[in-house]
């Protein structure tokens, strides 16, 4: 079958499924797939750990594809893809993390958000007393690790006039620097340091406040207004029967 047409088809049962609200099946009597467009490098919202597939974007993934009655297929995409991959029909939605802006509101539409990220501050427990304050953090004259030419990098001089820029390659290595003592914090995204805390609770702590906040949610085409609502309703009632809190605390466990 020609791309095209498997993207017709897939179209056709995915709004079958959702006019019957019964479960789908391909012609080879099996689920018929969900194609879920994600990054497999951003812990702890969604990565690979060897052969798996693991994070809050992936548990929420299967949940909501075994709300559908469908089988969920993951798909590996670097984040500069992602939107030409749900443009162009490669994929079905996005589970990726994805901040919610406006640019992305003119090519897409978003169902629901489920959390509120931003830049977050890590420092080493023993020093928290100093730095327990927005004015204090803001005024430190600190030895700040970032991930270089990362959103923490950039806002660094914005939000922290007076620390010292000390970048890393990847979050891995700046937090290593901060037990190891080498910087005095670590500025980066807030799930990424939301779930280091949460790895050495007794060594780790996070500063207040979220700085530069946005909301993650998940991406759609334009139309498939089906598909969107039912995930409206499922995040609806993941909040209102405790899975999506639960999902959460488990990949980030020292959060907001």
């Amino acid at each position: 079958m020609r791309p095209r047409a498997r993207q017709v088809a897939r179209a056709v049962g995915l709004a079958g499924l959702l006019a019957l609200g019964a479960g789908c099946f391909s012609l080879n009597h099996g689920p018929a797939p969900l194609y879920i467009g994600t990054v497999n490098d951003s812990p702890p919202l969604a990565f690979r750990d060897g052969r798996r597939w693991k994070g809050v974007e992936i548990e929420l993934a299967r949940a909501f594809a075994d709300r559908l009655g469908v089988r969920p297929v993951f798909v590996a995409l670097p984040s500069a893809d992602l939107l030409p991959a749900l443009l162009d029909g490669r994929v079905d939605l996005l589970m990726a993390g994805l901040a919610v802006t406006e640019e992305r509101r003119v090519q897409i539409d978003f169902a629901a958000p489920y959390l509120v990220v931003g830049q977050a501050v890590l420092v080493r427990r023993a020093d928290l007393p100093r730095v327990h304050t927005d004015i204090k953090i803001r005024s430190s004259p600190a030895r700040a690790a970032v991930v270089e030419d990362s959103a923490g990098d950039h806002l660094i001089t914005r939000y922290f006039p007076r620390a010292s820029r000390y970048p890393f390659p990847n979050p891995d290595a700046a937090v290593d620097a901060l037990l190891q003592g080498r910087v005095d914090m670590v500025v980066s995204d807030a799930p990424t340091l939301w779930w280091k805390a949460g790895q050495k609770p007794a060594d780790l702590a996070l500063a207040p406040p979220l700085f530069a906040r946005e909301e993650i949610a998940w991406g759609f085409r334009r139309g498939s207004v089906g598909l969107r609502e039912s995930a409206n309703h499922a995040l609806a009632d993941w909040q209102q029967d405790g899975t999506l809190e639960r999902i959460l605390r488990q990949w980030m466990p020292i959060s907001p």
